[in-house]
């Protein structure tokens, strides 16, 4: 196939070539601008070199990235709970794993990137090491403590230390293109030198012959720069010389590799975002259950039938809209439903210190917005509003459209409230800083996944007095 384009590439090589325009030109002119001319080849050869040998790297990398953590932990839970999927320790994975690692190692430039194989490379044996304790472990709940404290904190630490190496390696394909465009320039300024002295003798074939090469030079550095800021959407350079041609094809494929890695790398990201999030919401809180059943068990032995079953079909509706038929975005309707049986089983178990009211307009019971976005914040606003106050709390949920078109959505109590530190805490969480509070920081990043960055939650609050959150949703929902 590459000989086949080599033939291809000889056809359609200009017939004006460099070689030939030299030769028409002058003989003095020929050993210089070749010798530029293999210099920037030279240059070119090398920084593709570099190139191709990062790219097959970060390829590797995020290939093994995508399969390492989840068959490793699968592999290690069948061994832990002694099912016949997997009967011994996946060591052989594990030693594939540091085997592809020290070949990355070796053909990795960048110190902080083969700093950082060495790290894959240890925790790799460290966790082997984790394997052999877990197999001396006879009893089930040691091997699940070893499980969730060794194992799965190894592999997620060799998962991240993988994603900084290809976040490393990407940052050096940067540096090079900044490198090979110094280089072009020093290459071309050497060449314009040149020609510049020879112009008294020869200066309209000169002229000629710099702008065949300059123009598409200049455009083929335009074309670098733009990459290396970002901007892979590069135009075609017209040149009727091999060289720059094939120079121009280069980079030209450079950039849509490299747009096409990163691309895959933010998809990935995204869908593992997701994923995760998807994982969070399905999470029932045990607690609540076993709360609810013991209340209803209170019911009954006090002969409280109606209220024991009141309280059951609250507990039917609230596990039926958690599973919304598999849907992860649902109505606002089925959304304050779900809300309402929770605040129902709430107020059962709490009737001396909650009441709440449900303000939904009828004309927003169809906007569509992701599953578990008020009841996560009636929780918390029970939990850590009511339930913190000594006396009668009130929950109030209600929703408005705003004239920009937007939805807001306000869960507002009048519990405890938040002191300063702590409020100021809850918004650094929530603009991307450290996790405090999480069941509002997923539900804000769930919002902005769907809706994007101008979404999400707004907390006001004051101690002593309540506190207010407020979601601002959009109208039309982005499907993921």
């Amino acid at each position: 196939m590459s000989r086949t384009r080599e033939r291809t590439g000889e056809k359609n090589r200009p017939a004006g070539g460099i070689n030939a325009k030299l030769r028409r030109i002058i003989l003095t002119m020929l050993t210089p601008l070749i010798f530029c001319i293999i210099v920037l080849l030279v240059i070119l050869g090398f920084y593709a070199g570099k190139y191709q040998q990062i790219t097959k790297n970060v390829s590797v990398g995020s290939e093994f990235n995508i399969r390492f953590k989840e068959d490793i932990d699968l592999d290690m839970y069948y061994y832990a709970v002694g099912s016949r999927y997997q009967e011994e320790l996946p060591i052989e994975e594990v030693d594939s794993a540091i085997t592809l690692a020290e070949s990355l190692k070796e053909t990795t430039y960048r110190e902080e990137s083969r700093l950082v194989i060495q790290n894959v490379i240890d925790y790799c044996e460290n966790l082997k090491e984790k394997m052999y304790e877990l197999e001396k472990t006879p009893d089930y709940d040691g091997r699940m403590r070893q499980l969730n404290n060794n194992i799965y904190v190894l592999t997620a630490l060799i998962q991240n230390k993988m994603m900084d190496y290809i976040y490393y390696e990407a940052g050096y394909m940067a540096t090079i293109e900044r490198e090979m465009l110094q280089n072009i320039r020093i290459v071309i300024l050497l060449a314009g030198i040149f020609v510049s002295v020879v112009t008294v003798l020869l200066l309209s074939r000169v002229i000629v012959f710099s702008r065949g090469i300059t123009e598409p030079i200049q455009g083929l550095c335009e074309n670098v720069r733009k990459v290396g800021h970002g901007e892979f959407e590069i135009p075609q350079i017209a040149a009727s010389d091999y060289e720059i041609q094939e120079l121009n094809d280069g980079v030209q494929r450079m950039a849509k590799r490299i747009s096409a890695l990163l691309l895959s790398v933010k998809e990935e990201e995204k869908l593992q975002h997701k994923t995760q999030l998807q994982l969070l919401q399905s999470q029932i809180n045990p607690h609540f259950l076993y709360n609810t059943l013991d209340t209803i068990v209170w019911l009954v032995e006090s002969e409280m039938n109606d209220e024991a079953v009141k309280m059951l079909g609250d507990l039917s509706l609230f596990f039926r809209t958690s599973l919304s038929k598999g849907a992860d975005v649902i109505c606002l309707a089925d959304e304050v439903a779900h809300t309402r049986s929770y605040m129902e089983i709430q107020q059962t178990r709490y009737r001396d210190i909650l009441d709440y009211s449900i303000e939904v307009p009828d004309a927003l019971s169809g906007v569509m917005l992701p599953k578990l976005t008020l009841q996560p914040l009636a929780e918390n606003a029970i939990y850590h509003g009511a339930k913190e106050k000594r006396g009668r709390s009130s929950i109030r949920i209600r929703a408005e459209r705003e004239e920009s078109g937007d939805i807001i959505l306000t869960v507002e109590d009048s519990g405890i409230g938040m002191k300063p530190e702590r409020l100021a805490q809850m918004r650094k969480s929530l603009s991307g800083g450290e996790r405090e509070g999480f069941g509002l920081a997923a539900v804000n990043d769930r919002i902005r996944l769907y809706f994007g960055e101008g979404y999400g939650l707004t907390i006001e609050s004051e101690y002593g007095k309540g506190t207010r959150v407020a979601v601002r949703l959009s109208e039309n929902i982005e499907p993921i």
